[in-house]
């Protein structure tokens, strides 16, 4: 599984073989069973994770209703960022959709790296540029794009999520109703 982790930390930097034994030394690797939790509402997030298989969904829950703010597949880095980098509770939920296993590296643990050498911190804000830029995507596509774009771009982009995710969750993602998702395939499945 840190085959998984390093091959994808190379897509932003690379690593000579002491320094990624010397990052690697402190993973810890877990498993979380479908339905469980990462982070629940009011938790302190301490690590970032990188999910090695399996499914999470990051949602809020709001007078009892579920609004998922992403989902995160194999090779993806995951965590509750804000809580992580201000060190406030968590506003949100991390839930396995699925089964997954997932390496953790804590917070005091990245910020011994950077203190260390600059490699560790072009490395942490190399992944914050990265995920500030899929969260602004998804802003934007909320804004300029209509839920039957944002539902093709998803079929093209992440063709398992429609096998692996129930409909009202992807509903939820797209920012429409599940019977607003049912008329859209029907749509598309008569084109």
């Amino acid at each position: 599984m840190k085959n998984n982790l390093r091959l994808a930390i190379s897509n932003f930097i690379e690593f000579a073989d002491s320094e990624w034994l010397e990052f690697s030394e402190d993973f810890v690797e877990k498993k979380i069973d479908k339905g469980d939790f990462l982070i629940t509402e009011g938790d302190y997030c301490n690590y970032v994770g990188f999910i090695d298989q399996g499914l999470l969904n990051y949602y809020y829950l709001v007078d009892g209703k579920k609004y998922i703010r992403g989902f995160f597949f194999d090779n993806d880095f995951i965590s509750s960022y804000t809580s992580f980098l201000l060190n406030e509770k968590a506003k949100g939920y991390i839930q396995a959709v699925e089964n997954t296993s997932i390496t953790l590296i804590h917070k005091t643990k990245i910020y011994q790296l950077y203190e260390k050498t600059s490699k560790f911190q072009q490395l942490g804000r190399m992944l914050t540029e990265h995920l500030f830029i899929l969260v602004s995507e998804k802003y934007e596509d909320l804004l300029l794009k209509s839920p039957e774009e944002r539902y093709l771009n998803l079929i093209e982009n992440k063709p398992n999520v429609i096998q692996s995710i129930p409909q009202y969750m992807i509903a939820s993602w797209l920012g429409i109703t599940p019977e607003a998702l049912s008329r859209i395939r029907k749509r598309l499945t008569r084109k």
